[in-house]
Protein backbone atom coordinates (compact mmCIF):
# COMPACT_ATOMS: atom_id res chain seq x y z
CA UNK A 1 0.00 0.00 0.00
CA UNK A 2 2.82 2.49 0.74
CA UNK A 3 5.27 1.66 -2.19
CA UNK A 4 2.42 3.16 -4.24
CA UNK A 5 1.97 6.39 -3.25
CA UNK A 6 3.78 8.70 -5.76
CA UNK A 7 6.02 5.66 -6.52
CA UNK A 8 7.36 6.20 -3.11
CA UNK A 9 8.92 3.13 -1.49
CA UNK A 10 8.06 1.73 1.66
CA UNK A 11 11.82 2.78 3.25
CA UNK A 12 11.35 6.73 1.86
CA UNK A 13 8.36 6.77 3.93
CA UNK A 14 9.79 5.77 7.09
CA UNK A 15 12.56 8.16 6.12
CA UNK A 16 10.15 10.92 5.21
CA UNK A 17 7.95 10.36 8.45
CA UNK A 18 11.79 10.33 11.47
CA UNK A 19 12.64 13.81 9.47
CA UNK A 20 9.04 15.05 10.34
CA UNK A 21 9.01 13.92 13.34
CA UNK A 22 12.50 15.49 14.30
CA UNK A 23 11.74 18.57 12.72
CA UNK A 24 8.61 18.84 14.24
CA UNK A 25 8.10 17.31 17.28
CA UNK A 26 5.29 14.23 18.16
CA UNK A 27 3.13 17.46 19.81
CA UNK A 28 2.99 19.21 16.29
CA UNK A 29 2.17 16.25 13.85
CA UNK A 30 -1.34 16.27 15.00
CA UNK A 31 -1.80 19.77 14.27
CA UNK A 32 0.52 19.70 10.94
CA UNK A 33 -2.09 16.65 9.84
CA UNK A 34 -5.12 19.10 10.40
CA UNK A 35 -3.28 21.63 8.40
CA UNK A 36 -2.11 19.28 5.61
CA UNK A 37 -5.92 17.45 5.55
CA UNK A 38 -7.43 21.08 5.19
CA UNK A 39 -5.62 21.95 2.53
CA UNK A 40 -5.86 18.96 0.74
CA UNK A 41 -9.36 19.32 1.36
CA UNK A 42 -9.42 22.90 -0.16
CA UNK A 43 -7.46 21.68 -3.25
CA UNK A 44 -10.35 19.16 -3.91
CA UNK A 45 -13.32 21.55 -3.38
CA UNK A 46 -11.22 23.69 -5.73
CA UNK A 47 -10.56 20.91 -7.97
CA UNK A 48 -14.46 20.14 -8.41
CA UNK A 49 -15.43 23.94 -8.78
CA UNK A 50 -13.32 24.24 -11.85
CA UNK A 51 -14.42 20.74 -13.02
CA UNK A 52 -18.04 21.66 -12.53
CA UNK A 53 -17.39 25.16 -14.04
CA UNK A 54 -16.22 23.06 -17.26
CA UNK A 55 -19.00 20.87 -16.80
CA UNK A 56 -21.24 23.59 -17.34
CA UNK A 57 -19.79 25.12 -20.06
CA UNK A 58 -19.44 22.46 -22.16
CA UNK A 59 -23.28 22.70 -23.73
CA UNK A 60 -22.94 26.42 -24.55
CA UNK A 61 -19.48 25.33 -26.58
CA UNK A 62 -21.00 22.40 -27.87
CA UNK A 63 -24.36 24.97 -29.02
CA UNK A 64 -21.75 27.25 -30.60
CA UNK A 65 -20.09 24.03 -32.99
CA UNK A 66 -23.41 23.40 -33.43
CA UNK A 67 -24.52 26.52 -34.74
CA UNK A 68 -21.33 26.92 -36.70
CA UNK A 69 -21.95 23.52 -38.21
CA UNK A 70 -25.35 24.72 -39.53
CA UNK A 71 -24.07 27.75 -40.89
CA UNK A 72 -21.74 25.92 -42.92
CA UNK A 73 -24.02 23.74 -44.13
CA UNK A 74 -26.18 26.37 -45.52
CA UNK A 75 -23.80 28.07 -46.91
CA UNK A 76 -22.20 25.16 -48.19
CA UNK A 77 -26.11 23.78 -49.75
CA UNK A 78 -26.52 27.30 -51.39
CA UNK A 79 -23.13 27.29 -52.98
CA UNK A 80 -24.20 23.96 -54.54
CA UNK A 81 -27.91 24.90 -55.49
CA UNK A 82 -26.29 28.42 -57.27
CA UNK A 83 -23.66 25.98 -58.81
CA UNK A 84 -26.57 23.37 -60.28
CA UNK A 85 -28.63 26.04 -61.44
CA UNK A 86 -25.64 28.06 -63.17
CA UNK A 87 -24.89 24.41 -64.86
CA UNK A 88 -28.18 24.06 -65.40
CA UNK A 89 -28.43 27.11 -67.34
CA UNK A 90 -24.50 26.88 -68.87
CA UNK A 91 -26.23 23.67 -70.37
CA UNK A 92 -28.98 25.00 -71.86
CA UNK A 93 -27.51 27.76 -73.44
CA UNK A 94 -25.26 25.32 -75.22
CA UNK A 95 -27.82 23.41 -76.25
CA UNK A 96 -29.54 26.45 -77.80
CA UNK A 97 -26.30 27.58 -79.31
CA UNK A 98 -25.46 24.22 -81.07
CA UNK A 99 -28.84 23.75 -81.50
CA UNK A 100 -28.89 27.27 -83.83
CA UNK A 101 -25.20 26.38 -85.34
CA UNK A 102 -26.77 22.99 -86.84
CA UNK A 103 -29.63 24.50 -88.10
CA UNK A 104 -27.32 27.19 -89.78
CA UNK A 105 -24.72 24.58 -90.98
CA UNK A 106 -28.08 22.34 -92.21
CA UNK A 107 -29.09 25.54 -94.06
CA UNK A 108 -25.96 26.20 -95.30
CA UNK A 109 -25.51 22.47 -97.10
CA UNK A 110 -29.35 22.87 -98.68
CA UNK A 111 -28.53 26.19 -100.35
CA UNK A 112 -24.77 25.10 -101.47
Amino acid sequence: MFGTILFISGQEIIVVVMIVLLLFGSKEIPRLAKTVGKGMKEFRKATEDIKAEFEKSTPDVMDDFKEIKNNLTKDVNDIKNNLTKDASEISKNLTKDANKVAKDVKKNLDIG
